[in-house]
């Protein structure tokens, strides 16, 4: 008798899948496939992704930005970010996908990843008026941020007025206030 997991796929065939998928993505999705358990549509592959935990970050980063971005589209399509008005939390959060130093993301990749952000964060908040440059150009501004932080080579870092002042010629729609 088989064991249905939290997922709803077959315990023995997800544990084993989990372990394929950390060692080789593409062999993990062909085993999944393989058995059943999704289909090659990107919108199912995604879905799986999206509600397996204990995937390895890095290898997902892997598969999504290096080998499918049909399913990096849908997987992004995924994540609900109604009502969360944060955005550093929110984009933190998005980015623990993706962690930068293991994928080997390149500049390219990563203003993919920003854009691809920028335009589910706006389509789930309509409301603050931001167009999805002025959301990518945040975005940017606070990953820069982040780096001038806690780079152990910079040191003068930038004060709170350096980067509002910074910013503020990239995102000419938001409140100056």
């Amino acid at each position: 008798r088989r064991v249905l997991g939290s997922s709803g796929i077959n315990a023995e065939y997800g544990d084993e899948a989990q372990l394929i998928f950390s060692i080789n993505p593409l062999k993990g999705i062909e085993y999944l496939q393989d058995n059943g358990i999704v289909t090659a549509r990107p919108d199912d592959i995604a879905l799986y992704l999206h509600s397996s935990k204990k995937l390895k970050k890095e290898e997902l980063c892997t598969y999504l930005v290096n080998h499918r971005r049909d399913v990096l589209d849908e997987f992004i399509q995924l994540e609900d970010y109604t009502n969360q008005a944060v955005l550093p939390n929110v984009l933190r959060n998005f980015l623990q996908n993706f962690p930068a130093r293991h994928c080997k993301l390149s500049q390219e990749d990563l203003g993919l990843l920003l854009q691809k952000f920028s335009a589910r964060y706006v389509h789930c908040n309509p409301t603050p008026g931001l167009s999805r440059e002025t959301v990518y150009n945040i975005c940017f501004s606070l990953m820069l941020l982040g780096a001038d932080l806690t780079h152990p080579l910079i040191k003068n870092k930038m004060s709170k007025r350096e980067f509002i002042r910074n910013t503020r010629h990239v995102t000419p729609e938001v409140d100056q206030d």
